[in-house]
């Protein structure tokens, strides 16, 4: 999950629902499944008076108290002001299938036009998700998806194996491309961290042969993180040079583990996102890089996309946003692609 976070108000609101609309400024490139870049869309125009009478928008984002989807929310709810639909934002505030699956099917019988979804699981939201396209619901997903993509009107995300394949030459130029990295990850089981494992493993093995790579599950728990970290370093010693958490609270618990551990001169930490937190262990030298996403700008996209869908305009089965490599040295130059809390 994770990373380029930014909401107000009226995304605060945990767990219940937050029926509002907005936009978003945004900027960069999106990549689509056949290899060619597009710009980012930015509309102009007026919102139609069938979308402002008709359509209603469903999101149900991973958890609604993390500044990732906060983001998201804010880039939905302005798109969503922007072209004159309603849009229902409603989740748990916790990250799982079994707290995700009853949002989704609360938007199904509230019969919305279209729903976005951001799956907490490849294969556990299918059946879910498979209720809702039966119910005649336009179904997409914005950062994680489902190994069933048929189902999918479009996917919005991040280009995950780019950015774990950025982490890889991170670590590597700073490791003098020989040690022990260690890799920690949420579960195998969230499409987008799992590419970037692939995209960092695949790099390390292409580039960096002779760098081991460890790989440990910490169930997105941040505690967990911390103590598979400090077993790292007390399995290896000065031989892990590195460390690579493929998000938020991979990354910040592997920098509570190097700091307890007194492991900071010689391990260098490389996390996903840029929430508050991260950004405040880039500051003090904890963590060395961060791997930011553009999660404002998936918001807008999936709205923009839903409301083109149901329109019967053309739309991208598939959109890939870059990342953006932050470091303390350019962080005063990236502010916009800091998450926002609130």
């Amino acid at each position: 999950m994770k990373m380029n976070k930014r909401v107000r108000k009226a995304v605060g609101l945990i767990g219940s629902a937050v029926v509002a609309m907005g936009v978003v400024a945004g900027c960069g490139t999106a990549t689509n499944n056949s290899g060619g870049t597009s710009s980012s869309p930015s509309k102009t125009t007026q919102p139609s008076a069938a979308s402002s009478k008709q359509f209603v928008i469903g999101f149900v984002p991973g958890e609604t108290t993390d500044p990732f989807f906060i983001s998201m929310a804010y880039g939905a709810q302005q798109e969503a002001k922007k072209l004159g639909v309603k849009l229902i934002y409603e989740g748990a505030s916790t990250y799982s299938p079994s707290a995700q699956t009853p949002y989704v099917n609360a938007m199904v019988s509230r019969h919305v036009n279209a729903l976005i979804v951001c799956p907490t699981d490849l294969t556990a939201m299918i059946p879910p998700i498979k209720q809702a396209v039966n119910a005649g619901i336009k179904v997409l997903t914005a950062d994680s998806t489902i190994s069933d993509v048929s189902l999918l009107t479009s996917r919005i995300t991040s280009d995950n194996e780019q950015g774990g394949a950025a982490a890889a030459d991170f670590l590597s130029s700073m490791a003098h491309g020989q040690g022990v990295v260690g890799v920690l990850d949420p579960s195998p089981g969230i499409s987008t961290d799992k590419a970037r494992v692939d995209g960092f493993v695949a790099e390390m093995k292409k580039k960096y042969p002779k760098i081991k790579v460890v790989i440990e599950y910490d169930n997105e728990q941040t505690t967990q993180a911390e103590q598979l970290a400090q077993d790292l370093i007390l399995h290896y010693g000065k031989n892990l040079v590195g460390i690579f958490g493929t998000d938020d609270t991979s990354a910040s618990g592997a920098a509570q583990g190097v700091r307890s551990s007194g492991a900071a001169t010689h391990v260098n930490i490389v996390g996903y996102d840029a929430e508050p937190a991260e950004v405040q262990d880039l500051k003090e030298g904890m963590i060395s890089a961060l791997i930011a996403q553009k999660p404002m700008i998936e918001g807008e996209l999936a709205v923009e996309y839903a409301v083109d869908a149901l329109e019967h305009k053309p739309v991208p089965k598939f959109v890939q946003l870059p990342n953006v490599v932050i470091t303390k040295s350019n962080l005063s130059h990236n502010q916009q692609w800091v998450y926002r809390q609130s």
